[in-house]
């Protein structure tokens, strides 16, 4: 039973941190809008883009059982944290974490 609680954990905080994905991605739309012509323009749509493709890989894959190894969440974190909104990566340490302790039981 408390493994599947620990699944049920892992689920929830990767809807969490996709959803939450959406809070960086206004907030880049926002700056898109208010930005003139200028080269960083560019920079704000090429990051925007990503994070709602990387949000959409998160909603889309949580049910998956490849989330139940730590080593794939951990990726996921690296690249939120290298190329994503790094806020996202503070519920993927929750998963991360509940994963760890899914495996080790």
């Amino acid at each position: 039973m408390k493994k599947q609680d620990y699944r049920k954990k892992i689920i929830f905080w990767l809807r969490f941190s996709g959803w939450f994905c959406l809070l960086p991605a206004s907030s880049l739309l926002l700056l898109y809008q208010q930005i003139g012509l200028s080269p960083l323009k560019y920079l704000l749509l090429a990051e925007l883009v990503f994070t709602v493709l990387f949000a959409a890989y998160i909603l889309t894959t949580a049910l998956s059982e490849r989330w139940l190894e730590a080593k794939n969440i951990f990726i996921l974190i690296l690249i939120a944290l290298l190329f994503g909104p790094v806020i996202v990566a503070i519920p993927l340490c929750f998963a991360y974490h509940a994963c760890r302790k899914l495996n080790s039981e």
